[in-house]
């Protein structure tokens, strides 16, 4: 098994991702972006300004490595949830939108 990233390893690689654009929006996720009509500066901005979840983490077979957990608001104040995962870019794995009658996925 892989072993999990650092904390602030995580969070610096999060933040050179976005800063450089080197991520993509998985298909998963964009398909739940599309749902929940949340845009990729809606991401950014979750990822920058929310807050790291680690007892959210997963180990991913598919991937044989850790999916990290981040909650934190949309462009508008929303909340949401975004799970990324690592390779060569950063993988916006799944995103899911919180609050009230928001559906999880």
């Amino acid at each position: 098994k892989t072993p999990k990233l650092a904390r602030q390893e995580l969070l610096i690689r999060v933040s050179r991702a976005i800063e450089s654009g080197e991520y993509r929006i998985l298909p998963h996720a964009r398909q739940r972006c599309d749902e929940r009509q949340v845009s990729p500066p809606d991401i950014e901005t979750a990822l920058q300004a929310g807050r790291y979840v680690p007892s959210r983490d997963r180990y991913d077979d598919q991937y044989r490595d850790w999916s990290y957990c981040f909650e934190g608001a949309s462009v508008d104040g929303d909340p949401l949830r975004v799970v990324v995962a690592f390779e060569d870019w950063m993988l916006v794995v799944t995103v899911v939108a919180l609050g009230q009658g928001a559906k999880e996925g």
